[in-house]
């Protein structure tokens, strides 16, 4: 059905893959966001210590499994601007460091190599992960215990859990091993480190997040047709009988429309679509039941660069990876450090800063006599959401919740947890369910 008019509530991942497929089957596409820019959460600031240049507020990467979130990149033309990161960097508290790289061999032992080569896990630790990756291979795990029960029953040792399950699964899921659905769990392992070669590779943009997603993508959808109103709040969708006609704008005017897809937050959604048929509201009640889960950045400002690689992982430490700047010259100093489960550490601003600082000077022995010029801390309080066993239950499939109205987002239930991928899937499905509808 070409030439329908169809909004898009939300300028975040979700909502710019879901106009971006409206708009190529043909749609009259209209996106609002209640921010200033596109990218949802995905965003950057500027920081009056050098000014004229962004900063990415929490650093989001995609990863070679993200295959839809690819996939959208290179449609709209922009995947250069992203870049592949074929090498892993593990940095522990003595200062060393183990390359994780893929080898000739086919997935899934193509990372047996660089497995055995990490210097921080011992035999033992490497032994027991591996049976348990091939358990994990073999058969789902039991949704009625959490990871880190099932971990413990497949005799993994504390130094294996602490130095290689959990490094991945916090920095992942927003959550220690103990906490977290063994279904989405297991999902990251195989995703991850066993589907293809690349699917374990990360991909950082090269520009900061809000040149990628408001500036380049924001082009090119605008380049497809589709019409972007940002500082627009919606404060309902509209219906008329048991249809969507249109949305309620906070100033109080109303957008007509004939289809809409709304991808705003999760503790939201419940009263956006508050006018709508019962049987959807009591779908979107699902994601009122949702938890946050905090994300921390700390940002620091060197008097010299302390980071020799685009990126490490820290083993460890309070912090779980660095990244430098996207854009960054061969002596930048700046280095953010990104802190998954920052909810459990009960430390103020000052306190984490002091933490990551020290973990910094351990494992980057070029910071152990580098002074700190200018530091940020920036908590983002709703980065994710807590993912514990059963957690589907709580996340309403992404699609259509009614003829003409969808629903998308990463709290969704893609079966992905809260990520860009996970995002970007649910964006295209609550699509193809208004473009694959066949009305009366």
């Amino acid at each position: 059905m070409s030439n329908q008019s169809a909004i898009v509530v939300g300028g975040g991942v979700a909502g710019l893959a879901a106009a971006w497929h409206l708009a190529k089957a043909g749609r009259t596409v209209t996106l609002l966001e209640a921010r200033p820019v596109l990218g949802g959460r995905a965003r950057s600031f500027a920081d009056h210590y050098q000014p004229g240049r962004l900063f990415d507020s929490c650093q989001h990467v995609a990863m070679g499994c993200c295959t839809q979130l690819i996939a959208l990149f290179k449609q709209a033309g922009i995947d250069h601007l992203l870049k592949r990161q074929s090498t892993l960097h593990f940095l522990t508290p003595d200062g060393k460091r183990s390359r994780f790289a893929a080898s000739l061999l086919p997935a899934p032992a193509h990372l047996l190599w660089a497995f055995l080569g990490l210097h921080h896990l011992s035999l033992r630790d490497k032994w027991a992960i591996g049976k348990a990756m091939a358990t994990l291979a073999r058969k789902p795990v039991p949704e009625n215990m959490s990871f880190g029960d099932w971990l413990r029953l497949e005799q993994q040792p504390p130094t294996a859990i602490a130095n290689f399950w959990d490094l991945v699964i916090v920095s992942a899921l927003n959550m220690p091993s103990s906490e977290v659905s063994p279904l989405l769990a297991r999902k990251v392992f195989l995703d991850g480190f066993l589907a293809s070669r690349s699917a374990f590779e990360l991909l950082l943009p090269r520009v900061p997040l809000e040149d990628l997603f408001h500036r380049y993508f924001g082009q090119r959808l605008a380049a497809a047709g589709v019409s972007i109103r940002v500082n627009t709040t919606v404060r309902s969708i509209q219906f008329d009988k048991n249809s969507p006609c249109g949305v309620e704008c906070r100033d109080g005017s109303i957008l007509n429309a004939s289809e809409i897809v709304v991808t705003i937050p999760w503790d939201r959604i419940a009263t956006t679509v508050n006018l709508a048929p019962q049987n959807t509201q009591v779908e979107a009640a699902k994601g009122a039941r949702l938890l946050r889960a905090s994300i921390s950045a700390v940002h620091l400002w060197y008097d010299r660069r302390v980071l020799a690689t685009p990126h490490a992982a820290l083993v460890g430490a309070t912090a779980q990876w660095l990244f430098r700047h996207p854009q960054a010259t061969a002596d930048d100093p700046y280095l953010q450090a990104v802190v998954s489960g920052s909810d459990s550490l009960n430390l103020d601003s000052e306190s984490l800063a002091k933490t990551v600082i020290e973990d910094v000077a351990r494992a980057c022995p070029s910071a152990r006599g580098a002074r700190i010029l200018h530091m940020r801390v920036v908590r983002e309080r709703a980065a994710t959401f807590r993912v514990p066993p059963g957690i589907s239950a709580h996340r309403p499939l992404p699609g259509s919740f009614s003829t003409g109205l969808a629903v998308a987002g990463d709290w969704t239930d893609t079966g992905w947890p809260a990520t860009m991928e996970g995002a970007c899937r649910s964006g295209i499905d609550a699509a193809n369910s208004l473009i694959n509808c066949i009305r009366e």
